[in-house]
């Protein structure tokens, strides 16, 4: 393997194109495939009437040095813009009302999120025996730990908000290493996270809880752009339907608007989801294909709305809010994107995104339009306590949105591992390999470069 092997990267995504942007700062020839008309993958911004609106990750988070020096690279840190203080702020449903989830031992003492017992029943998590096994559902996990109102109000309602997922089915181990690793290596959350906070310094990270939300001034299409500037060519509208290798060579079939065609290169990376992933798999590595296309990854419609401040009764004091299952509602959670960044919404109105859907409720994802809208401002109206209608609406719907790491998921991971072992020049970089965020997506693509700059 050598910087004079072309390399093709199949997926124009934030991970694709993280990739291909540090393989082509290290010397390598390197040509994107993106099957769609664009690039970014679910990184979509528009402005519109003077509304901005994300329509897929609306922020990510400043937890690693890698993320923030790409980004000065880039020449964005003048259009970097972070989350603003009054956001720190973040509310969960519990009977029908907003309650402000406690920063502070002091706030944690007297909030009403969390019933006496249950907050007697976190003092003896440091005393429990670690759970059993080495993968368990992060719902047996939260509730052998913390107990069942923890597992209810907060890590529920979570979870819906960063997975849309379910915890009764998301695996400790491969979901949330950093959570399982507290207790394999403290024996407790509690001392682990408190211990664990000087490991983190050494490594020059920064918890997620701490780290530093930001955005850019356009919204998050601008770094995704910004990538898409700095690498070429990118061949769109193009599917990558086969994968052969031919004495240590790899060979993509490739089909563009009905024109089929075979391209060779020295070393490929894909970064397209499991269930595209798996077609190509299958050629080489039948037995490893199964398993990446059963990943699921629900639906997930993004709904973004605009009310005249005028009828909108409460302060729109923090980040959002987010649904406890328990709580029956027909929302994930809905978050105050006008009140986080500036210059989201015109002056007088304020913007809600909010989200429907994902493994609670698929279905609702897809409804008509018409019908999601009449849904979610319903659901607004009761929790917010809006009396208008809104100004502006816009509904993105993604078919398959977030891939859920569920129990046995390290499985798959590991298969990322074998494929790369047992096929030199074959990598991959993707939120399904080491978390689902846009930073987790950044840190996968770097890591992929490392090794493939390791093995030159």
């Amino acid at each position: 393997m050598s910087k004079r092997d072309r390399v093709a990267v199949i997926g124009a995504g934030v991970s694709g194109l993280c990739t291909a942007y540090w393989l082509q700062k290290n010397g390598f020839e390197v040509r994107v495939f993106e099957k769609t008309a664009h690039a970014g993958g679910v990184i979509a911004s528009e402005r519109v009437n003077g509304f901005l609106v994300d329509l897929g990750p609306n922020s990510t988070l400043e937890t690693s040095e890698v993320l923030k020096e790409l980004v000065e690279e880039l020449g964005l840190g003048a259009e970097k813009v972070y989350a603003s203080e009054v956001s720190n702020k973040r509310y969960i449903v519990r009977n029908g009302k907003l309650m402000p989830i406690p920063m502070s031992v002091l706030s944690f003492l007297q909030t009403g999120l969390f019933s006496w017992k249950a907050k007697l029943r976190l003092l003896q998590e440091p005393f429990l025996k670690p759970t059993l096994g080495d993968d368990i559902s992060l719902a047996d996990f939260v509730h052998h730990r913390l107990g069942r109102e923890f597992l209810d109000y907060a890590i529920n309602p979570f979870v819906a908000g960063v997975y849309a997922g379910d915890p009764r089915t998301l695996s400790t181990a491969a979901g949330f290493p950093k959570l399982y690793a507290l207790e394999k290596n403290y024996g407790s959350l509690i001392r682990g996270a408190i211990l664990g906070a000087r490991e983190r310094k050494k490594r020059k990270e920064v918890a997620k809880d701490r780290a530093r939300m930001f955005s850019f001034r356009d919204g998050m299409q601008t770094f995704t752009d910004a990538l898409k500037e700095k690498v070429g060519p990118i061949t769109y509208n193009t599917s990558v339907t086969g994968l052969q290798i031919r004495d240590g060579r790899f060979e993509l079939q490739l089909e563009q608007e009905g024109h089929k065609q075979q391209q060779e290169f020295g070393l490929v990376v894909s970064s397209v989801p499991t269930h595209a992933l798996a077609p190509l798999v299958s050629e080489i590595a039948p037995d490893m294909a199964q398993p990446l296309a059963d990943v699921y990854y629900p639906p997930v419609a993004v709904v973004y709305m605009a009310f005249k401040q005028e009828d909108i009764q409460r302060e729109l004091d923090g980040f959002g809010f987010l649904v406890p299952e328990v709580e029956k509602r027909k929302i994930l959670g809905s978050i105050w994107s006008s009140t986080i960044f500036p210059d989201r919404a015109p002056e007088g109105y304020a913007s809600f995104t909010s989200f429907v859907g994902g493994t609670r409720q698929p279905d609702n994802a897809l409804l008509p339009d018409e019908q999601l809208k009449e849904m979610v401002v319903s659901e607004l109206k009761s929790l917010v306590g809006i009396t208008g209608e809104p100004a502006f609406t816009k509904i993105k719907k993604w078919q398959k949105a977030i891939p859920q790491y569920k129990v046995g998921y390290k499985k798959v991971q590991a298969i990322f591992e074998k494929l790369e072992a047992q096929y030199p020049g074959l990598h991959f970089a993707g939120n399904y390999r080491r978390g689902i965020s846009v930073g987790d997506s950044v840190l996968s693509a770097h890591e992929t470069v490392e090794r493939i700059l390791g093995n030159i």
